[in-house]
């Protein structure tokens, strides 16, 4: 599963790598314009800038940003108390 991290060296070696591969996707910029409506997207699912027929909408994006935080919080508390109840489980089989 982790093969290709050892090709990194240690350990450290692969988080710093994974750090500034995370940080590169973040600052990536993707731009759709279609129909009259042009949303511009960080890599990270963070929208930056929203026009509807040539009109700046920026003030709806701070609230749309806000939503997806919110909408990626629950979704990481869900996983977390399911992912701790799958550990509980898991920890019981035998080996």
């Amino acid at each position: 599963m982790f093969e290709g991290i050892k090709k990194f060296g240690s350990q450290g070696a692969a988080l710093t790598k994974l750090a500034l591969l995370q940080r590169k996707i973040a600052n990536h910029k993707t731009e759709v314009e279609e129909n009259g409506v042009k949303a511009s997207v960080t890599g990270d699912g963070k929208l930056k800038e929203l026009f509807i027929d040539g009109e700046n909408m920026n003030k709806a994006v701070k609230v749309i940003n806000e939503a997806i935080t919110k909408a990626q919080k629950y979704a990481a508390e869900e996983m977390k108390d399911s992912m701790g109840d799958l550990s509980k489980v898991l920890g019981n089989l035998p080996k």
